[in-house]
């Protein structure tokens, strides 16, 4: 009996070429597609995996008459109606670890080139200029960051931060306290305190009902 599995959202082809290798699975790989037509074709097939482009509605859950599992190629999953799935029997899974190490550079590379003016240098460059006065920026070493969420990504983040010779404030009331000690951490007990100690900001948490607008212009006046 074939498993059909339909992969949408651009999915990196390492893991594709992983999904056509195992026996007995038919892999349909097509770009993220309108809601309506997704919804023609979801009946079709045993699983759907995708990104964070495609929602995976009650509806579609509903129209997979054969769906069996939802796959996420990412962490987070507040793009699939967890509940509804969770009433059809349909498995949600998704891959925690699989951009941890690449979204915490992606911070360090946003905190640089925000500190340092990266960004107008470069603008600056294209246009055949050099403007000095403009280009000095700050470092990160002797900043304090501050993180709100000490998970992988968090985690992560925590320890390339050493290298920078950074102090690190981190908020999170879901972690036990040795997870700050062996991180190198310091644990702040309150959102605000830590809002108000931090020179640099980060958030690495998942979305949803608490953590929904949990930083706004309010946490950053």
């Amino acid at each position: 009996m074939t498993f059909r599995v339909l992969v949408t959202d651009e999915i990196d082809p390492d893991g594709v070429a992983l999904l056509r290798s195992a026996p007995g699975i038919q892999v349909d790989e097509v770009p993220t597609l309108p809601p309506s037509e997704l919804l023609e074709r979801i009946s079709m097939y045993d699983a759907i995996v995708g990104r964070s482009a495609t929602r995976i509605t009650g509806e579609l859950l509903e129209r997979g008459e054969q769906l069996r599992v939802v796959g996420r190629a990412g962490v987070g999953v507040d793009n699939i109606d967890i509940a509804r799935a969770t009433e059809l029997g349909i498995a949600i899974i998704n891959a925690p670890g699989g951009n941890t190490v690449a979204v915490a550079e992606l911070f360090f590379g946003a905190a640089l080139s925000l500190l340092r003016h990266i960004h107008t240098a470069a603008a600056a460059m294209t246009d055949g200029q050099w403007p000095r006065s403009r280009l000095g920026g700050t470092e990160l070493r002797g900043r304090t960051l501050g993180i709100i969420g000490l998970g992988r990504i968090g985690g992560e983040v925590a320890r390339r931060s050493r290298a920078f010779g950074m102090e690190v404030v981190a908020y999170d009331p879901y972690v036990p306290p040795n997870r700050f000690e062996d991180l190198g951490a310091e644990r702040v007990e309150r959102l605000p305190i830590l809002l108000e100690r931090s020179d640099i900001l980060t958030l690495h948490v998942p979305l949803n009902l608490e953590t929904e607008g949990m930083i706004g212009a309010p946490e950053l006046a």
